[in-house]
């Protein structure tokens, strides 16, 4: 008797949890180590609530709106077995940006660490072709000036030199207080900007599987990056001279 009111039970149970599982007004998928069950508004309601998570908040633009598409497209789907196949693939867009977001920080970091050892190694390097041009044109103007080429071109590879260095001291300055990771979790204003900048270009070459290339591309733009926002913000007329101090 005591056998028949068991299986009793648990045929109950069992089809009670079968109704809930194929119920038209129900919704239950896995995802990793998640179960996802209940009505689609109440799934729908987490997946938002998991896309709008603080993890995901400085997601580019560009990205931000193919994952805006792929849940817009998940909440559409009426049948089950459709909403499931389009929530994975939204999910899995989601955190595919997530484990991507932190190769790219990681890369960053590598990046930004050896751009700083960088420009110790060349910061003479720079103020020794400065100073030779300097003298090569100081030299020349207080000669008999009749091959006016090659005035122009030392003019030019004076002022060249001088922007380089005055440039290369700026961005060095901006680098030096660049101690650990964190300058790329929580970046400031130049960091941030540049970080969100490259990120959709970066994104491609992981999408791609052309990791290798990441590291090389992202050292060649942050220094013509900041190259570029050291310019409006230099005088190149005030130098100071750190290893030759007579020109």
């Amino acid at each position: 008797m005591r056998l028949l009111v068991f299986f009793g039970i648990f045929l109950m149970i069992h089809l009670a949890n079968a109704q809930e599982d194929i119920s038209p007004n129900r919704y239950r998928f896995k995802y990793q180590s998640k179960v996802y069950k209940g009505t689609k508004l109440q799934i729908n309601a987490q997946l938002r609530a998991l896309k709008n998570d603080s993890k995901f908040l400085n997601i580019p633009d560009e990205i931000e709106q193919e994952l805006n598409i792929l849940f817009v497209k998940t909440k559409k789907q009426a049948i089950p077995k459709h909403y499931k196949k389009h929530a994975i693939v939204f999910l899995d867009a989601l955190y595919s940006y997530e484990k991507f977001a932190t190769i790219y920080e990681n890369a960053l970091y590598e990046i930004v660490y050896k751009v700083k050892k960088d420009m110790y190694v060349v910061d003479f390097k720079f103020e020794r072709q400065f100073t030779k041009s300097k003298v090569k044109f100081d030299r020349v103007q207080k000669e008999d000036i009749t091959d006016i080429e090659k005035f122009d071109q030392l003019k030019k590879d004076l002022i060249d030199s001088q922007t380089k260095l005055s440039c290369h001291r700026w961005m060095k300055k901006k680098f030096e207080k660049y101690k650990n990771i964190d300058i790329v979790k929580n970046p400031d204003e130049l960091m941030k900007a540049f970080k969100k900048t490259e990120a959709v270009h970066v994104y491609k070459l992981y999408i791609e599987n052309d990791i290798k290339r990441i590291n090389p591309y992202l050292e060649n733009q942050i220094i013509d990056f900041f190259y570029k926002k050291s310019l409006p913000e230099i005088n190149p007329e005030i130098l100071d001279l750190q290893y030759i101090t007579k020109i």
